[in-house]
């Protein structure tokens, strides 16, 4: 009797096992299908592909951080806001949905929440030994700070920002807006400098360049990135 109880359960275990295998994949599936209307910019049938998928699986992390997402895309602010803030439940050491919801709160114009956002994203990212993710999330929070009018602080995260990944032609920039409200400009100029040298076709960051120019009264080198700027433009209308 006891042998055919066991084995019963073991029979019950098994079917409820497939089960659940089955619900994740199917979870696992909806929520590719989401991704890839979300990547064609489709984002209402990504909304409904990543229901789909939670309504398999309601704890599937990826499903709810791209449901998140996606109503971000659409300027659904509240309900993009649950939905990241349902990831952070089911996994509070990923730091990728900290860094989107840091976002959302931007939007909002909840900046003190997106600090501390983009803080736990920067520990976490630094947690995974992730320098390029670490630096784009102090990038953000720099701006973050400068939101609030906080620009000596904003200066040193991007620093950091830049002292973890050179290459970060965002980082450079902002770097150079900030010397500039601070009125560095020889250090502004030069971090404007940095940016053109990774990417030439940099226009915000020639626009700022002849802004600069044109305060210190350096006419020619003004208007010589005037000239930059008008064929920035003819090239991008012409693509």
């Amino acid at each position: 009797m006891h042998i055919v109880f066991l084995r019963k359960l073991f029979y019950l275990l098994c079917i409820l096992c497939i089960f659940i295998i089955g619900c994740g994949n199917k979870a696992d599936s909806f929520n590719k299908k989401g991704l890839s209307f979300f990547n064609q910019r489709k984002y209402d049938e990504a909304i409904a592909e990543f229901k789909k998928a939670l309504e398999f699986n309601p704890d599937h992390f990826d499903a709810n951080y791209n449901l998140g997402v996606a109503y971000y895309a659409k300027g659904m602010l509240d309900e993009s806001l649950a939905e990241l803030k349902r990831a952070i439940q089911i996994d509070p050491e990923e730091p990728k949905a900290h860094y989107n919801i840091a976002f959302v709160y931007l939007a909002k114009q909840m900046a003190q929440e997106a600090i501390q956002e983009y803080k736990t994203s920067v520990d976490l990212y630094s947690k995974k030994n992730d320098p390029i993710k670490e630096s784009e999330a102090l990038l953000y929070l720099s701006v973050a700070y400068s939101l609030t009018e906080n620009h000596d602080k904003a200066l040193s995260v991007c620093k950091r920002a830049i002292e973890l990944n050179p290459k970060l032609e965002d980082g450079h920039y902002f770097l150079g807006v900030c010397y500039y409200k601070n009125n560095m400009y020889d250090e502004a100029i030069a971090e404007l400098k940095k940016t053109i040298e990774l990417n030439p076709a940099a226009e915000k960051a020639h626009s700022v360049l002849q802004v600069i120019y044109d305060k210190l009264g350096m006419a020619d080198e003004a208007a010589k990135e005037g000239l930059i700027i008008q064929q920035l433009l003819q090239e991008r209308r012409n693509r």
